[in-house]
């Protein structure tokens, strides 16, 4: 039973695993300076290190000596990362910089680096399949940075299911109905700019037993990073989200939250715990829709069903040129 299912998996879902963008792989807090920190991500294995320098760096994790994982053991000297195994040394453009009792580099030696950003306590690579440099950018969430917002939370969930699964279930208009129960679907405005859609929705969100009118406004950019911004005057807040596939059929969920100032002190930390744990047991009942379902390249679709045939053709172009 567990073959036939996964067959007819990668048969039904035909777009690559692994497209080309900017993924979230960790938090600023968890790579400390002269930090080092192995990633899986995008069908291989990381390792991120900060430099003495505060500078965020990431590299192919096997070292091309004799195969070492520089993320276990390896250590930070200056801005480079020494091997653990035989002490070879790499900076951030991957170059080998120094070998112990050798006095020749071989020209081999080099390492694959990535393209890294970090801002608002978010660190990303660039993904792309052919080595293209990176042509467009994730934008800053300054609430995440902000004196006006609280100090942001941070949840993480791994899930086996394909990165396109969870960006199309935000413009999946019915299900909000169905499955989460709203009084009926959120009305959906969604339009794209290049790498980039933008999309408005007034809600009426099931919150502490109460019925509450909301209006949602996501800016997605590439295929796994959101900003969504919920307009409520009780309780405005932010969730930054990124998801980030770890192989062919296996993602990990990075969510930031924060809450507006503008909450009373004494309601603030409640506040921001109702919107976590309110956002947290919504997002529980996708989870085994996504870990159960195939993805239908040519769905029968009607007019509730919102933009989901638009989403797909946004999506389209972070395929890889060659998967």
């Amino acid at each position: 039973m567990t073959l036939v299912k996964l067959r007819s998996r990668a048969k039904d879902f035909d777009f690559a695993p692994f497209p080309n963008s900017w993924f979230q792989v960790a938090w600023s807090h968890e790579l400390p300076r002269r930090g080092v920190r192995p990633v899986s991500a995008l069908g291989r294995e990381l390792v991120l290190f900060r430099g003495e320098d505060g500078q965020a760096r990431a590299l192919d994790a096997y070292c091309s000596h004799l195969g070492a994982h520089l993320g276990v053991g390896g250590t930070v000297e200056g801005n480079e990362i020494r091997c653990p195994f035989h002490g070879w040394r790499f900076d951030g453009a991957g170059a080998c910089t120094s070998i112990p009792c050798a006095t020749k580099i071989p020209a081999r030696a080099a390492m694959r680096a990535w393209s890294v950003r970090e801002m608002d306590g978010l660190i990303f690579v660039w993904h792309d399949a052919a080595g293209r440099e990176p042509w467009f950018e994730v934008p800053r969430a300054p609430e995440l940075d902000s004196s006006e917002w609280s100090k942001p939370r941070f949840v993480a969930r791994t899930i086996r299911t394909r990165w396109r699964e969870l960006c199309e279930n935000a413009v999946d208009r019915l299900h909000f109905h169905a499955l989460h129960e709203y009084p009926e679907p959120p009305t959906l405005d969604f339009k794209t700019d290049g790498p980039r859609y933008s999309m408005r929705s007034s809600v009426r969100w099931k919150m502490l037993g109460r019925v509450h009118d909301m209006r949602l406004d996501i800016d997605a950019h590439g295929a796994g990073f959101a900003i969504t911004r919920g307009r409520h005057p009780l309780a405005p807040f932010v969730v930054v989200s990124s998801t980030v596939p770890i192989d062919e059929s296996t993602i990990v969920q990075r969510m930031t939250f924060a809450v507006s100032k503008k909450i009373p002190f004494p309601l603030r930390a409640l506040a921001r715990r109702v919107v976590i744990d309110a956002a947290m047991r919504e997002f529980s009942r996708d989870v085994p829709i996504w870990e159960n379902k195939i993805c239908v390249e040519r769905p029968v679709l009607c007019e509730a069903d919102g933009p989901i045939p638009r989403f797909r053709k946004w999506a389209r172009q972070f395929e890889p040129l060659t998967t």
